[in-house]
C-alpha cells in the first residue's frame, strides 16, 4: 500500500471512530476527551511505541489529564509509531489540527514532546518533554488555558 492510500485510509476511518478518553499506548491511535473544535486548547502527544521518552511522558500527561475537568482544553496522542508522516498529518486533519502540526514539524516529525497548541490560530504555544514534572505540566497547561 503507498504512503498516499494508507494516509487516506486512516483518515478515513479516523473519521468513523469516536474519540474517546486520553489513554495509554494499547489505545486507538488518536484520541480525544471532547470534539478539538469545541475548545480553546489542544494538548497534544505524538506518540511511538518505540519511544522511550514517549514512555516517561505519557504518565505525567495522564496525570495531568485525570487531576482536572480542563475546561477548553482536549487531550490527544497522535500515533508515530509506523514512523509514517503522512499518517501524523491525516490524524492532525481528522482532528482539525493540521496547519499547527504540519507546520510544527514541517522539518520532521519528532516524539516525546507535549505540544500545547491554540485551536483557533493553530499556532503551538509551548513545548514540553518528558523531563517535565506532572506539576511543570498543569501549571504550563494553566497558563496556556488563561492566554487563549
Amino acid at each position: 500500500m503507498t504512503p498516499f492510500m494508507k494516509a487516506v485510509s486512516v483518515a478515513m476511518l479516523a473519521g468513523l471512530m469516536p474519540l474517546a478518553a486520553c489513554s495509554g499506548p494499547s489505545g486507538p491511535p488518536s484520541e480525544a476527551s471532547k470534539p478539538v473544535e469545541a475548545s480553546r486548547v489542544a494538548a497534544v502527544r505524538v506518540h511511538a511505541d518505540w519511544c522511550p521518552n514517549c514512555r516517561a511522558l505519557d504518565p505525567k500527561v495522564e496525570e495531568v489529564s485525570a487531576s482536572d475537568s480542563w475546561d477548553g482544553v482536549t487531550f490527544v496522542r497522535i500515533d508515530y509509531t509506523s514512523r509514517d508522516k503522512y499518517v501524523v498529518f491525516s490524524e492532525a486533519e481528522a482532528l482539525g489540527l493540521r496547519p499547527a502540526i504540519e507546520g510544527y514539524f514541517a522539518d520532521g516529525i519528532k516524539t516525546g514532546m507535549l505540544l500545547l497548541i491554540d485551536i483557533e490560530t493553530q499556532t503551538v504555544v509551548d513545548v514540553m518533554t518528558h523531563k517535565e514534572s506532572a506539576g511543570d505540566i498543569a501549571e504550563r497547561l494553566r497558563d496556556a488555558q488563561a492566554s487563549s
